[in-house]
């Protein structure tokens, strides 16, 4: 008896071929083990051993896949991107809620730490990791500005509001807080993000607008 493996090869499964049909969930698995682990130890500590015991896979299938632990992690990170968000059409507070939700689900999710660590660690490790975080940087930097001077222009914003301190103290708001509570509250964020995400665009918005009625001295 015969079947087709997922590169299409018609292999034995009575154990007499050249080998046991590939594993179609190895990759997942591998994916999802390093970010367990990355989120565990970090850069320093990531091995290919830990990740194939936690797998259950072997070195070589990995190594097949990923020439090195770098190929891997950062493989691995670019699945934790951000999906794709609606144009910006306002009202302002719709757009940042959009921004808030997805932030706070990615950061309170499961692998929220391993995003934090890359984070972190691009900075400490450019040459492992600076270019794939940079490139997710650029993006949510691209994307913020949009959202803030579309919102200056409709009015809804005053002219001169900084997108960059709007954006630091929304993302800034939402990390600190997933980072200081704790697990039980963290837990429910992550579970409805949509309350907690309303209460910081509420306070950001407040703040941005309060500071442009701020007079200079």
């Amino acid at each position: 008896m015969t079947h087709c493996g997922k590169i299409g090869r018609v292999t034995s499964t009575s154990g007499s071929g050249p080998g046991r049909p590939p594993d179609p969930d190895i990759e997942r698995r591998a994916i999802e083990a390093t970010l367990e682990i990355y989120s565990e130890v970090g850069w320093a500590g990531f091995t290919f051993d830990a990740v194939a015991r936690r797998a259950k896979v072997g070195k070589a299938a990995l190594y097949r896949r990923w020439p090195s632990k770098q190929d891997l992690i950062v493989e691995a990170i670019e699945t934790l991107r951000l999906p794709r968000r609606k144009p910006v059409t306002g009202p302002i507070r719709d757009d940042l809620r959009s921004v808030a939700e997805s932030l706070t689900r990615r950061y309170a999710g499961r692998h929220g730490l391993a995003f934090l660590r890359a984070q972190l660690e691009a900075k400490v490790y450019p040459d492992v990791l600076g270019a794939a975080m940079d490139t997710s940087r650029k993006s949510i930097i691209a994307k913020g500005r949009k959202i803030i001077l579309s919102a200056v222009e409709r009015g809804e914003l005053p002219p001169g509001t900084s997108p960059g301190m709007v954006m630091d103290g929304l993302a800034g708001a939402i990390v600190n807080h997933i980072l200081m509570a704790p697990e039980t509250r963290v837990a429910e964020i992550a579970d409805d993000p949509a309350q907690f995400s309303d209460r910081v665009v509420d306070l950001v918005l407040d703040g941005a607008r309060a500071a442009a009625r701020t007079p200079v001295s």
